[in-house]
């Protein structure tokens, strides 16, 4: 048990991030555990389908970890890992969501490109601290729903994205 599971860890939580990236009807974060806690930005949420809905809603992201810090905690018979990561995100800009629905205000009619198709006008980065806690079942296992905790929060907001995080 005194191996060292550091890359494990970092890539699973590469993985979690791309699901929080995908676009629907993928799942955002299908490794929650049962009854997670669910923090973001000090909100808490009461269930994982509350989160998951409520994330499939927002404008398509996309997400990279800056630095990762990873303990291993002895707790009894199966230890955990506990999970500091910074990392910083973008979001479209275009004006739609992840379900392709229109995220403008009044009825107003996106601009598309001449070709026809859209594409997403990233916005500038925002910075993000992830902080969660990780069965050991990861280990064995990179879908198993092993992460009890997820503790999501904005550390800073760009001035020119026309989305603000408070």
């Amino acid at each position: 048990m005194n191996t060292d599971h550091t890359a494990t860890v970092e890539k699973f939580l590469s993985t979690l991030l791309s699901t929080l990236d995908a676009i629907p009807p993928t799942v955002p974060l299908p490794q929650l555990s049962s009854q997670p806690r669910i923090i973001i930005n000090g909100q808490p949420f009461s269930s994982k389908e509350q989160f998951q809905q409520l994330w499939s809603t927002l404008p398509i992201s996309n997400h990279q970890v800056t630095s990762c810090d990873i303990h291993t905690i002895p707790t009894g018979q199966s230890p955990q890992f506990i999970v500091l990561a910074h990392a910083k995100v973008r979001f479209d800009e275009s004006g739609k969501n992840k379900l392709g629905d229109s995220t403008l205000l009044h009825n107003q009619t996106p601009i598309a490109p001449a070709s026809g198709t859209s594409r997403a006008l990233w916005s500038h980065w925002f910075g993000v601290t992830i902080s969660c806690v990780i069965d050991y079942d990861v280990v064995n296992n990179p879908h198993a729903q092993c992460v009890t905790s997820w503790d999501y929060r904005f550390t800073e907001n760009p001035t020119s994205s026309i989305y603000k995080v408070e």
